[in-house]
């Protein structure tokens, strides 16, 4: 499969992560492979969607305060890296000329009905009175330029700028990077514009785009620009994936900070907007397989140790770093952490086999010790999940098919009319691994295995709602991730392939289609650790490398790091990995 690059080159190390430098592109997927704090400035008060910030706070990099009250929109830099910069202050949006377009995916089972679209611009030399005089709005199906996408709202012509107000905010170049930096300014004074929805659209599950583009002066020929999404110590975030249009080339571009100096990687950008209306059918925090004790939506950095037989158990919290320890299972027991109550919060727990097999469980609610007898030796207990829809996790493990014999599925429903209940499903051939996961986003797992196919992986699924499927997607020897990197409710195709000493990241988003590869991490020193760190319900990219040092990059974050752990620490995580 071939993939359109959108980097001046692979740079060995970010500074600060010692961590391979991401790489990341989009592309449609068409095959196999072979060899992405929020500002509530002038909010309106039903806001559904905010594709993310752009105020960096009151002081700027070099130490400078924001006049009284307002705040910078400094263009970043990656934390401890003072050679490279993003160069782009914003893109040009002025109608008639550029439009500016990003997505948002409206998750399964839920519909989302928008009142209006409140975007963001600035004018240089603007003076404290709005220049903003009208804007246009169009809302897609499925990403503008592709083949098959759509406009389901809007046009190029209509005005539908309601209001625009000053966000107190301006919009600076870097202050330290590259060095000397670029002193902060007051002449980019950047607007709210809420841009009227009428009559109101109700969406359901689906890869929405809006591209609108804004008029200052009554003068469309006078260029202005939208600000790119900032977040404090990031250039972008792995599903920054925005559009331009040139409406003289009538031509759709991805929107890419250059970078400065010229040298600098080349990197993907999204524009800050916001929806404004309501949610139906929203589930609160849907059932996920990530590692959150704390129950507050996040994972936490958890890992296992081997002690004179017993294995320890350690978790240092996501929001307020505390460790607490607790002595669970036996050394070679499977880790097998899972919600099994439904109360939101990971319970420890481990699959041990024997001449009888069991789950043991630390249940989280009450602090108490239960066991599952289930499975035998030789299965596979890492298939674990919600199976009967009801929220928990139930005890499961995959029988691998020998001969002419097939792979069989077996789970213990939790559910109180099915209680106890053994589930046996055949499913797979020999030589197939099983891949766990909601790939439909009904709330149930579904029955999925990988099969070897003359080295390229094929992925037979047992949808429980969309039924029967076959995929090709990646390689046989890659390792298969379970996570929803787009947030629709939806396990997404993803692997992590070992190429030439670093991790490659291949995820086939549910919604849109679309492939993202990133690079993060190394093959010698790192071990997966996928999870929702920075708490979007979205999975991060992450690792946990081990010289002790827990490592991650979400969507709505900055890289960050964990110092956690040491050699010979087995990260809880990687039981999402197969």
């Amino acid at each position: 499969m071939n993939f359109r690059r959108i980097t001046k080159g692979v740079v060995s190390t970010l500074s600060l992560y010692s961590l391979v430098i991401m790489q990341i592109v989009f592309a449609p997927v068409t095959g196999n492979f072979n060899a992405a704090a929020q500002d509530n400035s002038d909010a309106p008060a039903a806001i559904i969607y905010d594709n993310g910030q752009f105020q960096t706070g009151a002081t700027s990099k070099s130490g400078v305060a924001a006049p009284s009250g307002a705040q910078w929109s400094e263009v970043q830099n990656f934390a401890g890296d003072l050679t490279n910069a993003n160069t782009s202050a914003g893109l040009t949006c002025n109608q008639g000329g550029f439009r500016a377009a990003d997505n948002f995916v409206v998750p399964v089972g839920e519909t989302w009905t928008i009142n209006s679209v409140p975007t963001f611009a600035y004018l240089t030399g603007g003076t404290a009175t709005t220049p903003f005089t009208a804007a246009t709005l169009r809302i897609w199906r499925g990403r503008p330029g592709d083949a098959g996408s759509t406009v389901i709202f809007g046009d190029t012509t209509t005005n539908r700028l309601a209001s625009s107000t000053d966000t107190n905010s301006f919009r600076i170049f870097n202050t330290v990077a590259p060095s000397p930096g670029s002193p902060p300014g007051t002449t980019r004074r950047i607007w709210q514009n809420t841009l009227t929805v009428a009559p109101a659209l109700a969406l359901t599950t689906g890869d929405y785009w809006v591209d609108w583009a804004t008029t200052v002066n009554s003068n469309p020929a006078t260029a202005h620009f939208c600000p790119n999404t900032t977040i404090v110590d990031t250039r972008y975030t792995p599903i920054m994936n925005a559009r331009q249009f040139n409406v003289a080339t009538s031509a759709w571009v991805d929107a890419v900070d250059t970078g400065n100096p010229a040298a600098a990687i080349d990197l993907p950008q999204d524009f800050p907007f916001k929806l404004d209306g309501t949610k139906s059918g929203a589930r609160t925090v849907p059932y996920s397989r990530k590692i959150d004790l704390g129950g507050d939506n996040r994972t936490d950095y958890t890992l296992t140790r081997n002690m004179s037989g017993a294995k320890i158990w350690f978790t240092n919290d996501n929001a307020t770093g505390t460790t607490s320890g607790v002595q669970f299972g036996s050394t070679g027991d499977v880790n097998v952490p899972e919600d099994y109550n439904g109360d939101g919060r990971t319970d420890i727990a481990v699959w041990r086999a024997g001449t009888f097999a069991f789950f043991y469980i630390l249940q989280s609610g009450t602090n108490t010790f239960r066991a599952e007898q289930f499975g035998q030796t030789g299965d596979d207990p890492t298939v674990i999940g919600d199976y009967d829809g009801d929220g928990r996790a139930d005890p499961a493990v995959y029988r691998a098919g020998t001969g002419g014999s097939a792979g069989i599925f077996f789970y213990r429903a939790s559910t109180s009319t099915a209680s106890g209940n053994i589930t046996r499903f055949a499913f797979g051939a020999a030589g197939d691994k099983p891949y766990p996961g909601d790939f439909d986003g009904d709330g149930r797992f579904d029955f999925s295995v990988i099969r070897n196919n003359g080295g390229n992986a094929q992925i037979f699924q047992q949808n429980s709602t969309a039924g029967f499927s076959v995929t090709n997607f990646g390689l046989f020897t890659d390792r298969f991730v379970t996570g929803d990197f787009d947030g629709d409710y939806r396990n997404d195709l993803a692997v992590i392939r070992d190429d030439g000493g670093v991790l490659r990241w291949f995820v086939n988003t549910s919604t849109s289609s679309q492939s993202l590869v990133l690079q993060y991490g190394t093959t010698a020193t790192d071990t997966p650790t996928p999870g929702d760190y920075d708490g979007d319900s979205r999975t991060d990219f992450g690792v946990f490398r081990n010289t002790g040092v827990f490592f991650n990059f979400g969507t709505l974050s900055a890289p960050r790091q964990r110092s956690f752990g040491q050699s010979g620490d087995t990260p809880a995580a990687a039981y999402l990995v197969h």
